[in-house]
């Protein structure tokens, strides 16, 4: 992820018609080799294309919007918020720094670790931007602010995930990417490590992303439901949660990835007898869930084994039938649930 507010003015004039090198040079008051800098930046990070131009004279392509998602979003909140600087909104560290907390509340501490940016560097960015209104804070946590600025949350969103793997992307946060792939796709699973033949690397490393793509090869590791086997619990999963790049993942993690899988009462009671059997500790799984944006779902995890309701239906989780859950805890020898 990369915005300079070089790259936000260009990509500002594009949206209004400015379409050639030299007509942008001259908007910007630069000369066409700067300008052509900026526009390689923009191009590199997917949010212009150029084409080439066999109509109008003394210009070798024509500048468009990329047709990503998140250049649509940029354009589209540029359109809305039409009079608002965003060059001190969504440049160098603060777009990394609102990226980490764009979806889910999440502590100063690990957004500054996920960002790499210095906690002196957020305390700088974090009193104008909460004078916009742009992020909101709950006793020590941080997220965007939904009501004012959705469109914001939109792009930011769009922005972070944008990946060329083939396969679902489930989060992603600069070159670390959750993905998911059906069970045809993987072409080989040997000391948990695949080899995925459809995927491209979004390795912000250039070097990595050339070999791979001479490759056609991906090196990651399975996680979430596909792994609880390894902790003697059957997920049954059709699909595979991937994790790249590849790493040594702990339980508390394949847990946190499995969030992202949860979708009926199954698969919340199967993540709940996976935190009950294995005895994680909430302080070890805290931050690691922050991290992943799924601060809020493991917090409703923790109401739901704390209360003793016989069916529990929290915000943006499914149902929680304690019968069924009962059930498949005594399956693998969970008890006093």
């Amino acid at each position: 992820m990369k915005l300079t507010k070089p790259m936000l003015k260009a990509f500002n004039l594009i949206t209004c018609g400015e379409n050639t090198l030299n007509k942008l040079a001259g908007a910007l008051h630069k000369s066409v080799y700067w300008t052509d800098m900026v526009l390689n930046s923009l191009e590199e990070e997917e949010f212009i294309t150029k084409k080439r131009n066999y109509t109008i004279k003394g210009s070798r392509f024509l500048i468009e919007i990329a047709g990503t998602i998140h250049a649509s979003k940029l354009k589209e909140l540029i359109f809305e918020y039409q009079g608002i600087s965003f060059e001190d909104i969504l440049t160098e560290g603060r777009l990394l720094f609102l990226a980490a907390i764009s979806e889910d509340w999440m502590t100063k501490k690990i957004a500054a670790q996920l960002s790499r940016i210095s906690g002196y560097s957020i305390d700088r960015y974090m009193h104008p931007l909460k004078n916009r209104g742009v992020i909101i804070k709950k006793n020590t946590f941080y997220t965007i602010n939904q009501k004012g600025w959705s469109l914001l949350k939109e792009f930011l969103i769009a922005y972070k995930s944008y990946s060329e793997i083939n396969g679902q992307v489930k989060w992603k946060y600069l070159e670390e990417t959750i993905f998911q792939l059906n069970n045809e796709n993987l072409v080989q699973d040997m000391d948990n490590c695949i080899t995925c033949s459809s995927l491209r690397c979004s390795s912000p490393d250039r070097k990595l992303r050339t070999k791979c793509a001479t490759s056609y090869a991906v090196f990651c590791n399975t996680t979430g439901f596909y792994e609880y086997k390894k902790y003697s619990i059957s997920a049954g999963v059709i699909s595979a949660l991937c994790i790249f790049p590849k790493r040594k993942l702990s339980k508390e993690e394949v847990f946190v990835h499995s969030l992202f899988e949860i979708n009926d009462p199954r698969t919340l009671h199967l993540a709940l007898v996976f935190y009950l059997k294995n005895k994680l500790k909430y302080e070890k799984v805290f931050p690691i869930a922050m991290k992943y944006g799924k601060y809020t779902m493991f917090e409703n995890i923790v109401k739901i084994i704390k209360n003793k309701e016989e069916k529990i239906k929290l915000e943006g989780m499914p149902v929680f039938d304690r019968k069924d859950f009962s059930r498949i805890a005594g399956m693998y020898e969970v008890k006093n649930v």
